[in-house]
């Protein structure tokens, strides 16, 4: 059972709130003004010019990699063998732009006594970190969870994971991230990872919920662990959801904060 959250309200980066964050006491913390407004105009002529790809059922334009694309019909070794490529996409928006991942870093660095830097595996190296979102059409009720998601990665020893998204350009209708304080706790059937996107409703049935708006230029942190979901943008509205974000997972056995995507 979910704990309330305290305040239905966004708070502010800090080393007591992000602790609140990972212990899902509070619902949302937002960095405003974490990227000015050429940033963000250069960045998304950057992503326009990129290498997009899409998943899922709705579609999405990516440029990176998505670990989901990964967890039931390919191996650790498919996965980090295509890590290279996926960071050579990213550092085109980066090298035409500006670094937002590094920026993060740094920023949660200032109020996290533990290392914080990008989640590596053992014999691999780095996960990729960083993912470039064209994500205007919506995304359906979901969860994200390492030890569910990704069993037999490093990142299953996380015992909390928040998502963080940049936005560089937003709608001027729809948009909106809907948070429900219900943590999935699915079964695990033979150690595999069960399917987490469109979820049923069910699941956050009577639960507490916080919807976010994207604001340009701003980054907004949520337990990811909550399903969540995004409405899409409202017909005849200008502008498009375009973001980079990742999750950030807690160590169990460092404290450690470390990203992948």
């Amino acid at each position: 059972m979910a704990n309330h959250w305290n305040e239905l309200k966004e708070f502010e980066l800090s080393k007591k709130n992000l602790e609140r964050l990972l212990n899902n006491e509070i619902p949302a913390i937002r960095i405003r003004g974490f990227a000015t407004d050429s940033e963000c105009a250069s960045f998304t002529a950057a992503m326009k010019k990129a290498n997009i790809k899409t998943y899922g059922k709705a579609a999405v334009g990516y440029i990176g990699m998505a670990q989901v694309e990964y967890r039931w019909d390919k191996t650790k070794e498919d996965y980090f063998s295509d890590v290279k490529d996926a960071f050579e996409d990213q550092k085109f928006v980066f090298d035409n732009s500006f670094d937002p991942m590094q920026r993060l870093i740094d920023r949660l660095s200032e109020c996290w006594d533990e290392q914080v830097g990008i989640a590596e595996e053992t014999g691999f190296g780095k996960y990729f970190a960083g993912i470039i979102r064209f994500a205007s059409k919506g995304i359906a009720l979901h969860a994200d969870y390492a030890p569910f998601n990704s069993p037999g990665y490093e990142i299953e020893k996380i015992n909390s994971q928040l998502g963080w998204n940049l936005f560089v350009e937003v709608p001027s209708g729809g948009g909106v991230t809907t948070v429900h304080n219900s943590p999935w706790n699915p079964e695990m059937e033979d150690g595999k990872p069960p399917q987490s996107y469109g979820l049923d409703r069910s699941v956050v049935e009577g639960a507490e919920t916080f919807d976010y708006s994207p604001g340009k230029g701003d980054v907004v942190l949520f337990n990811s662990r909550n399903p969540h979901e995004i409405s899409p943008g409202v017909d005849g509205s200008s502008g498009e959801r375009l973001q980079i974000g990742s999750f950030i997972g807690r160590m169990s056995d460092t404290n450690k904060l470390v990203l992948w995507a």
